[in-house]
């Protein structure tokens, strides 16, 4: 069962550095999408790699047992799951990380309650890339200057929205 574990860490590893060779080759356009395929369908091809060079070189591969792939896959689906929605956190602006930053840089005097509020809480940096994300993957459009949602981003947000109200939570549009 190790090889399940080790496999898995070798999948998740290749997929990730294919990641970041992307993200600092190509604009950002749509990560959910390049995510989701770099990640998904990383298993099969290094599964194929290693067929192919078990095929070709057998005496510097392992030869390929696809239940322990399956298995392997199967852990890797759910670390990079997480890392997928990690990124997606990561990477956009967070009023929170804002504020430990700004903590962090008065240390050790610290920081008063006033002085809290940064000049970058501006709508571009609290909505604007979020905005745009929603504009360029297709859940809003923006017509004589008003956002509007698309048939895909009526299903997300009712989707969402039905979601919250299951669980209890108060509908955040009307904050």
């Amino acid at each position: 069962m190790q090889i399940v574990l080790y496999r898995s860490i070798e999948i998740f590893c290749f997929c990730l550095a294919i990641h970041i060779l992307v993200w600092r080759s190509f604009p950002q356009r749509n990560q959910g999408a390049r995510l989701l395929l770099i990640f998904f369908l990383g298993p099969l091809l290094l599964a194929c790699i290693h067929a192919l060079g078990a095929w070709l070189a057998p005496d510097m591969f392992l030869p390929v047992d696809f239940a322990s792939w399956a298995l392997a896959s199967l852990l890797h689906l759910s670390v990079a799951g997480v890392y997928v929605n990690l990124f997606t956190a990561v990477t956009g602006f967070s009023p929170s990380i804002g504020i430990l930053e700004r903590v962090e840089q008065s240390m050790p005097h610290g920081l008063e309650r006033d002085e809290l509020a940064p000049p970058w809480f501006t709508d571009k940096n609290l909505s604007g890339a979020r905005r745009e994300n929603l504009l360029s993957s297709g859940l809003i459009c923006e017509s004589g200057g008003l956002l509007q949602l698309s048939p895909r981003g009526r299903l997300v947000a009712g989707g969402f929205l039905l979601f919250r109200r299951i669980l209890g939570l108060p509908d955040l549009g009307k904050g």
